[in-house]
């Protein structure tokens, strides 16, 4: 099993699924597969673990804590695919008040194991949510505070008339 410390997300539309390529601070890397249906079912489990309530209040205190968490989002270089490929069948999840731990596992066995503070979890949704409208998959599993925000209204100017 690889502990991962670095990934990368992309949606690879020859396969219509998602790649996670991961690193292990030693310099370990693999290749995951993750089918939209795995996804959907652990972006439920995220969803329910991020957001606070559903509450008009706490969705917008959701929306700015993503908005938050995808200014600091930093670009850095993207881990390599390996050319050996892990099918992921299941992810299991257990988590902290602070942390998010994934343990991804495929026919073979545990692949590989990620852990996620609270803000790189909202940072990771921020790119699933990208990589997902990417896709063009259906949109229904997301929460309106997972919107990105859209540009300011020109400003209108108002002409009076006398």
């Amino acid at each position: 099993m690889t502990i991962l410390q670095r990934i990368t997300t992309e949606y690879i539309e020859a396969e219509d699924r998602v790649r996670l390529s991961g690193a292990s601070p030693s310099g370990e890397a693999i290749s995951l597969w993750i089918t939209q249906r795995l996804l959907s079912r652990l972006l439920k489990v995220i969803l329910n673990w991020t957001a606070e309530s559903e509450n008009a209040h706490h969705a917008l205190k959701n929306a700015f804590a993503q908005q938050a968490a995808r200014t600091d989002l930093k670009l850095q270089l993207s881990v390599p695919a390996q050319p050996s490929v892990v099918l992921v069948n299941t992810i299991d999840i257990s988590h902290t008040v602070d942390a998010l731990t994934l343990v991804f596992s495929g026919a073979e066995g545990v692949a590989g194991q990620l852990t996620l503070q609270r803000q790189d979890v909202r940072q990771w949704l921020n790119i699933l949510h990208d990589t997902w409208c990417r896709a063009e998959w259906p949109q229904d599993l997301w929460p309106d505070w997972m919107a990105r925000p859209q540009a300011e209204p020109a400003a209108v100017t108002q002409i009076t008339l006398h």
